[in-house]
């Protein structure tokens, strides 16, 4: 399904704009911020955690500890969410990818991970397991004032 087919994801409000993303730019802008979030169903509820990410061919990277609950749940169906908004413009766009999260165990993409820039966790511990969020949907909107 694309933001043009989810009427709920791309109506814009009485005073507001919104367009829908082609894939190319969702992955342009996505790679533009380091922080997102990551929400998946743990115990019957949802549950969302912030991550820092890197996006590496067309997939989404983080870390996390062996022993926490990200690593710990069936990772299955996930989201992730990364936005930026300007207050002063009214103005942001929004990325939403859902799919399944693996561990990474790719001694060669591994090696490539921990190469790349990617900010330390803000969380306490060793986060020393990378992880892949490979979206099979894949949703972007620009939202800004209506002229």
């Amino acid at each position: 399904m694309t933001a043009a087919e989810d009427s709920s994801w791309g109506t814009p409000g009485t005073l507001r704009a919104s367009d829908a993303l082609p894939p190319s730019e969702c992955w342009a802008l996505a790679s533009t911020r380091s922080t997102g979030r990551l929400g998946f169903f743990r115990d019957g509820l949802l549950d969302i955690f912030p991550v820092h990410y890197v996006v590496l061919d067309e997939r989404i990277y983080f870390r996390t500890s062996a022993d926490g609950i990200i690593a710990t749940s069936d990772l299955g169906r996930a989201a992730f969410q990364v936005d930026q908004v300007n207050k002063e413009t009214h103005s942001g766009w929004s990325i939403l990818a859902n799919g399944p999260v693996t561990r990474v165990e790719d001694p060669g993409l591994l090696t490539t991970l921990w190469g790349k820039a990617v900010e330390e966790p803000w969380a306490p511990g060793q986060r020393d397991l990378f992880f892949c969020l490979a979206p099979t949907q894949l949703r972007g909107l620009r939202v800004s004032t209506a002229h």
